[in-house]
């Protein structure tokens, strides 16, 4: 039990009995308790980062340790990869008609009338335009009486043959019987002989007078002009009333047919995949203007021989074309899928260097030994290349290896996921 203080009055001298001092105030417990949990979470935290930095200081020594116990480079390695049995192979391509020509006048004259225009389409034997031609047709009237009057010829020299045997006969009777002359016979003979000949000579001249009639009435059926077949005309270069010469190099087209229901699409595949490709083969094409629609097509024909120049093979692909959905000129991408060669192996790009004796990669052996191999290289593909001889697959390489790293070197092998 506490005894009050009691204070004195320094006015007077003496203590004051009514004036009692309060007790000092204690601390909660609340407060208590707050302070102490904080003073030991930070004695834990300064606990585990005491733990942590000697463990890390332990790692770092025996880290170091290691090293110094091995001596040896650490080096990226990667496994080298053979490639899948087919890969796909988007190629440029550009689409022709499946059948396109230049439809040219077969005779001379001027344009009367045509009958179709650009973009329209026709079907095969239609007609086009006509063509008038009055020098061809005069001369077919001239031809067809050249041909008439060889026909009165012939007949005249007909007559006149079976004139000739008649006398003939009378002067062989006449003779026979000691009345006329030896000469009398002769002359008739030689004149049966001559009319016999013309009348060969006048079937000669029919048969040329007939020739050239059915040259000019071919040359008047040419007036019109048709199609040779159904297509889409593209070009149209004259206007009715212009002068039309057949049979001219320097003269200009009438119509450019072009068939496009089925396209050829043209496109070059590389020396790698060049015995992969076969006739019948599925080969879409696409546009990148339509994205995610393919038509379907398929190889018809390859040149069988690689181009020296671009080592690339000329491949046709049939498109069928029914809604004319593709024309012909365009841009388009082929998808291939080929087969890849039985030895090639993909490995990345970083992992080839090239040395004044050719492409090498640097290989590890389960020792940790380098090994420089030569290679060749087949397609780049950027991040991955191609080897088409030197790896048969599964060996390890090493990536980047500098010009320090050098032939049989001990080096540490590490992989990327183990760094």
């Amino acid at each position: 039990m506490s005894t009050p203080v009691l204070h004195t009055n320094p006015a007077h001298g003496h203590a004051d009995p009514d004036h009692v001092e309060a007790p000092p105030a204690r601390p909660s417990f609340l407060r208590l308790l707050v302070l102490a949990i904080l003073a030991l979470a930070a004695l834990g935290a300064l606990g585990v980062a005491g733990v942590r930095a000697r463990h890390r200081q332990q790692a770092d020594r025996t880290e170091a340790a290691e090293a110094v116990r091995t001596d040896r480079p650490r080096v990226l390695v990667v496994t080298a990869e053979r490639a899948p049995p087919k890969v796909e192979q988007v190629l440029p391509g550009t689409a022709y008609p499946l059948r396109e020509t230049a439809v040219y006048a077969r005779t001379s004259g001027y344009l009367r009338k045509w009958y179709v225009d650009i973009g329209d389409e026709v079907k095969e034997g239609q007609l086009l335009a006509e063509i008038e031609t009055p020098e061809v047709d005069a001369q077919l009237l001239q031809a067809r009486a050249a041909l008439g009057e060889s026909l009165a010829t012939r007949d005249r020299n007909r007559a006149s043959v079976e004139l000739s045997r008649l006398n003939l006969d009378r002067v062989r009777q006449t003779y026979s019987g000691g009345a006329g002359s030896k000469q009398e016979r002769d002359e008739a003979e030689a004149s049966f002989k001559v009319s016999t000949a013309t009348v060969e000579l006048s079937e000669a001249t029919i048969k040329a007078s007939e020739a050239n009639v059915k040259r000019l009435e071919d040359l008047q059926r040419f007036q019109k002009v048709t199609a040779p077949f159904g297509g889409v005309i593209t070009a149209r270069n004259y206007d009715p009333g212009a002068l039309v010469v057949a049979d001219s190099s320097a003269g200009r087209e009438m119509f450019h047919l072009a068939q496009i229901d089925t396209l050829r699409v043209f496109a070059d595949v590389p020396q790698t995949f060049a015995t992969a490709v076969r006739a019948g083969q599925p080969a879409p094409v696409s546009r990148r203007e339509v994205p995610g629609r393919e038509f379907a097509g398929a190889v018809a024909r390859t040149t069988q021989s690689v181009n020296v120049l671009t080592r690339t093979l000329r491949v046709e692909v049939a498109v069928p074309n029914r809604d004319h959905a593709l024309l012909p000129g365009m841009y388009l991408q082929v998808r291939f899928q080929l087969e890849n060669p039985g030895n090639v192996v993909r490995v990345p790009g970083a992992a080839v260097v090239i040395r004044a004796e050719g492409a090498k990669v640097a290989l590890v052996d389960t020792a940790g030994r380098v090994t420089y191999r030569a290679v060749k290289l087949g397609r780049d593909y950027g991040q991955t290349v191609e080897i088409t001889e030197g790896l048969t697959g599964g060996e390890r390489l090493v990536v980047r290896p500098g010009d320090d790293l050098a032939d049989g070197t001990l080096v540490e092998a590490a992989t990327a996921s183990g760094r």
